[in-house]
């Protein structure tokens, strides 16, 4: 029988060819189109999975990939799973200008509201890119633009993202008055991280999921319920298909992206059946409380995201002023 505590499965809805930092023939938005197609079928796969163990799950989605295959998308909500917002041309986060992450978030939720019907309100960033570079501008710009929910910051050292020692749990965001719009409030959920040999790693998807054997992944949930937070699963359509075609990449890259493919639907499905998924949505109307944290802002691209009650009064105010 599955355990009582509600997680959350989030597909990655991209195409095998999005991969961040990375020079590939596919970099540029404009070969695209020339690349063999494997995105529907591969999350086919996926949908069928969630249907057989009666989960369901929230579908981040490149905005390229919506406008492409838009009947996937309806189908997607048709079926009850939640669509989130993927970016649109699946570009690192603080690699972008404010200026070019707002057009981009502008042009994805468009594309995806349209086509779902839904409010589209949580936001994944590529590659997990959302790190302190990023935080002065991308938390104004997604609240500016409607986004309740972000599932970006891993809190554990990453390639291309990660913030070590940050809070495992999830919680409120304070954001101050920017050039981007007054003050609000946003909700968000560190990725799922354990605690292995002195170290703190995922292990609930991507790479980690591919290669650590189950009774690993077994354990990561059950630390996580036993802190009282639920776990996140994610996946990307690609990790479940050894026929996609391989990239030429460094071989430390390659074999994260390639490591286990071959098990990779065998252990999401086992994952489903020992434990119990939802929407991110609906897992987070499970979380009883919410520390606040407050978003501080020094420059365009220079923040930080603090405890509420560690921000003294004066400091809080001048950061509101900004």
């Amino acid at each position: 029988m599955p355990d009582s505590p509600l997680n959350a499965f989030c597909v990655d809805l991209e195409e095998w060819w999005h991969i961040c930092a990375a020079d590939t023939p596919y970099t540029d938005p404009a070969t695209w189109d020339s690349a063999p197609p494997f995105v529907v079928k591969d999350t086919e796969v996926l949908m069928r999975l969630l249907d057989e163990t009666g989960a369901r799950g929230t579908f981040l989605t490149v905005g390229w990939v919506a406008e492409k295959y838009p009947s996937l998308i309806k189908r997607l909500a048709d079926a009850g799973h939640e669509i989130g917002c993927h970016t649109y041309y699946h570009r690192v986060v603080y690699e972008q200008t404010p200026e070019e992450f707002d057009a981009d978030i502008g042009k994805c939720l468009k594309v995806l509201r349209d086509i779902s019907g839904q409010p589209v309100n949580t936001f994944r960033a590529p590659g997990f890119s959302m790190k302190r570079e990023a935080f002065a501008y991308a938390y104004p710009i997604l609240r500016k633009h409607g986004i309740d929910i972000d599932v970006s910051i891993v809190p554990a050292a990453r390639d291309h993202g990660g913030v070590e020692g940050f809070t495992r749990d999830p919680f409120l965001l304070n954001i101050p008055q920017s050039k981007w719009g007054g003050e609000s409030q946003m909700k968000c959920w560190p990725v799922s991280v354990m605690d292995i040999l002195g170290r703190t790693t995922p292990f609930s998807g991507g790479g980690y999921l591919r290669l650590f054997p189950m009774s690993l992944v077994k354990r990561g949930y059950r630390q996580n319920h036993a802190a009282g937070r639920p776990g996140m699963a994610y996946i990307h359509p690609r990790e479940i298909d050894p026929a996609q075609p391989r990239l030429k990449l460094p071989w430390k890259k390659y074999f994260k992206y390639y490591v286990g493919i071959k098990g990779c639907e065998e252990k999401l499905r086992h994952s489903l059946k020992s434990f119990t998924f939802t929407t991110i949505s609906e897992t987070l109307k499970h979380v009883r409380q919410w520390p606040e944290y407050q978003l501080l802002l020094r420059g365009e691209r220079d923040g930080d995201i603090v405890p509420r009650s560690a921000t003294a009064p004066s400091a809080t105010h001048a950061t509101r002023a900004a």
